[in-house]
């Protein structure tokens, strides 16, 4: 039995260190030599500036650094090195170019001057494309830096650049370089996959939400389906929450407006919603019109569990319906009403919390 566990872990041992060969080959070098290295074997210098308590650092080391698929793009290319940046050489090397956060990494040309630099932890795959951009010299970080700084930067640079700044680290500088670029950004650029992400985060109403609406065919295209989806059913499911809520529309008349405003945008672009996001659209107009039995019956349909999975995010918006039934000539059966109560709180059977938070919206129904 010991022979076999002893067996075991030789080979255990043998697997690891194959693996450790396969991957990045960090030399144990100055950097003086790591450049006088690179220089002579016509290669880049690679620095992984860590820490010994860096998280990110180690999963980068254990993870991604020792695969095959790193070793085969890494070791043809750098002269690798990695450094402790509390320890040793790596005290003045972090001085020596600024290294404050960690892990940073950095593409250093044979004479020492630095090609490109790349903040944070991620992915092979994701590492990889940061490196290719420093190795190709007009996405570099160096290269754009100057190009910047000359005045020389086109549009398409200063996008790449904004990107550069931001995979280095370089916040502060990156929030700067993206208000630029939006000074110079016309509405067919705007069409681009590029550039969507500057459009992406604007809200309903804007100039900016109703260029995609009169835009849709052109940006599924170019963004796709899925993008666009995920952006107007976050505007629409905000824009009606809070209409239902009384947060933005305080009457009746603006409801209807809003109601008639988006049935209007979705048969225009030619946009078909989820049957949540439909479905409550049906109801802000039920309750535009204080239609008990139809908010009654929109109410049912939003508390499906099976048909809404995000049922729970919508549970307070769906109850605040609620203040729009019994309020006009037209009744509705209270036990049709206490019966939704019942039904939900079966769904927190086990919440005493809940089903107290839950009480004040049925009381006028007892």
């Amino acid at each position: 039995m010991k022979r076999i566990i002893m067996l075991l872990f030789v080979v255990m041992s043998l697997g690891i260190t194959a693996n450790a060969q396969e991957g990045v080959k960090f030399e144990e070098l100055t950097f003086k030599e790591a450049l006088a290295k690179a220089k002579a074997e016509n290669k880049l210098v690679f620095m992984d500036c860590y820490t010994s308590w860096c998280a990110p650092c180690k999963r980068m080391l254990n993870t991604v650094f020792v695969t095959k698929e790193a070793g085969d793009f890494f070791n043809p290319r750098f002269v690798s090195v990695k450094y402790d940046m509390e320890k040793g050489e790596g005290i003045e090397l972090a001085k020596q170019f600024s290294v404050k956060s960690f892990p940073t990494f950095f593409i250093f040309r044979p004479d020492g001057s630095i090609q490109h630099k790349i903040g944070g932890a991620g992915s092979l795959k994701s590492f990889i494309a940061w490196v290719e951009r420093g190795l190709n010299e007009e996405t570099s970080f160096d290269y754009l830096n100057k190009q910047y700084d000359k005045g020389a930067i086109t549009k398409d640079q200063l996008l790449t650049y904004y990107w550069v700044l931001i995979c280095a680290g370089e916040q502060a500088k990156a929030n700067k370089i993206l208000e630029e670029l939006k000074k110079q950004v016309v509405d067919s650029d705007k069409l681009k996959a590029d550039y969507w992400f500057l459009i992406e985060g604007t809200s309903y109403g804007s100039a900016d939400f109703n260029f995609i609406l009169n835009n849709f065919s052109k940006l599924k295209e170019s963004v796709g389906l899925e993008k666009l989806d995920k952006y107007l059913a976050e505007n629409y499911n905000k824009t009606i929450n809070e209409a239902i809520q009384k947060k933005t529309v305080k009457d009746e008349n603006g409801m209807k407006k809003l109601f008639s405003q988006i049935s209007k945008e979705w048969a225009s672009c030619s946009w078909t919603p989820d049957k949540r996001l439909q479905n409550k659209l049906k109801l802000l107009e039920a309750c535009a019109a204080q239609d008990s039995k139809r908010i009654i019956s929109c109410m049912d349909s939003g508390l499906n569990k099976q048909e809404n999975t995000k049922w729970n995010f919508d549970l307070w918006v769906i109850l605040s319906a609620l203040d729009f039934v019994n309020v006009s000539g037209e009744k509705v059966d209270n036990a049709k009403v206490l019966a939704l109560e019942t039904r939900i709180n079966g769904y927190f059977a086990s919440s005493e919390s809940m089903k107290k938070r839950l009480e004040p919206y049925f009381e006028k129904f007892r």
